[in-house]
């Protein structure tokens, strides 16, 4: 094998293009060779598993189950970043000067239970589904303080709140408002809800959505 090998090598260096044929094999050889080396650095780490210092949970108008409406149920995971909540809100006349709606204005908490202060980051409305055709408007808002709603669907104290979104179709996005938000350690922010159904809207059809809040 190898003199077979030899003979080939020697006759392509006498051809023609043989030296150029010599040369590119040998050169093909080496690529290839170098392509295949590699060199793997280790770091050794631990990973810890802690209680995250901001998590969610159920404000007041929030209760483990509904037997008259309007009402708000649900609950949150144990590891306090998923508050699943069902709320109930009804048809309404938009053509009136101030639409009715259903205020939830104590719906979920972020608290900081660590000892140093954290940001909120953002705000997203994300993953809208269910009857959006049955839907009128599910404004979010997000307040540094608990506030309450005027008759006319006024905040009280605006200035307690950094800014809201409102789902009026299957598109999410962010809460407006300026970011990042210092959230102290022990302390509680709100995400607060005003909600109205299309005037057309069918009973029991339901409309769904997530918040998510980014912080570091």
């Amino acid at each position: 094998m190898i003199n077979f090998v030899g003979k080939t090598m020697k006759h392509l260096y006498h051809g023609t293009y043989g030296k150029l044929l010599l040369v590119l094999f040998l050169a093909a050889v080496v690529v290839t060779a170098s392509a295949t080396v590699s060199v793997f650095y280790y770091v050794s780490g631990t990973s810890t598993v802690r209680t995250p210092d901001v998590s969610l949970a159920a404000g007041a108008d929030i209760s483990g189950s509904c037997s008259a409406y309007p009402c708000a149920s649900g609950s949150v995971s144990s590891t306090g970043d998923v508050l699943t909540v069902t709320l109930s809100f009804f048809p309404s006349d938009t053509a009136a000067s101030v639409i009715p709606a259903t205020y939830y204005s104590n719906f979920a908490h972020i608290s900081n239970g660590g000892t140093g202060s954290h940001s909120i980051e953002s705000i997203q409305v994300v993953n809208i589904g269910g009857t959006t055709a049955d839907l009128g408007s599910i404004t979010v808002y997000y307040c540094t303080t608990q506030t309450e709603f005027t008759a006319a669907g006024a905040l009280v104290t605006p200035g307690n709140c950094v800014g809201s979104f409102s789902i009026t179709s299957g598109t999410g996005g962010s809460l407006s408002g300026t970011y990042p938000v210092s959230i102290a350690a022990s302390g509680t922010q709100y995400i607060e809800i005003a909600a109205y159904a299309a005037s057309g809207a069918s009973a029991s059809t339901s409309v769904t959505f997530q918040i998510a809040v980014q912080w570091v």
